[in-house]
């Protein structure tokens, strides 16, 4: 990894050689959640102020962290978190468009940092409660308008292994924070 050091130091903290731990910490008030990382290789976690990204993308959405890891010598994965108190469905789309806010500005950072494209891209959500699932306590979220062709709601990919974000397959995992915010997670 090249040119790390024309970055603002507050934008990254990165492990050793041989791994260590990192946090993605919630970047807006209202969420107040922070996972912690363990890796066992080389990574930076990136992190972006809300508003905050590069000034020429269109896209203004930014996820709560954005997090390279070094696999072998010149092997990187990216991942992408997000960190919700409640999903529902307007902080679902939210999130999914994070995601993709993530994609372009890490894409702009490997250039920036010479690095061979992604190996492996995932996307990651955090959050307290679940508004959306089956086991959903709002059954709201399930009626269908009378009269209306039924079709597949806009949540219906967050019980879906994958999402499909700037036109690439990429896998989902949701990480259950506890009642305090708090939610770890190995790489």
């Amino acid at each position: 990894m090249n040119n790390l050091e024309y970055l603002e130091r507050s934008f990254y903290e990165k492990t050793g050689e041989t791994g260590g731990t990192l946090y993605v910490i919630e970047q807006e008030k209202s969420g107040e959640a922070q996972v912690t990382l363990h890796c066992s290789n080389e990574a930076v976690v990136f992190s972006i102020k809300p508003n905050n990204g590069f000034p020429y993308l269109r896209t203004k959405n930014t996820p709560d962290g954005i997090v390279f890891v070094r696999r072998e010598k010149q092997c990187w994965e990216l991942h992408i978190f997000e960190c919700k108190k409640t999903v529902k469905v307007k902080s679902w789309e939210k999130a999914k468009q994070q995601f993709a806010g993530g994609m372009l500005h890490a894409y702009m950072l490997r250039g920036l940092l010479d690095l061979p494209p992604f190996s492996k891209i995932c996307v990651y959500t955090a959050y307290q409660d679940d508004h959306l699932s089956k086991n959903s306590p709002d059954p709201a979220l399930f009626r269908q308008p009378v009269g209306k062709p039924v079709k597949k709601p806009p949540y219906a990919d967050w019980d879906d292994p994958s999402l499909v974000i700037l036109g690439h397959e990429v896998p989902h995992q949701r990480i259950p924070l506890n009642d305090s915010g708090q939610g770890e997670y190995t790489l």
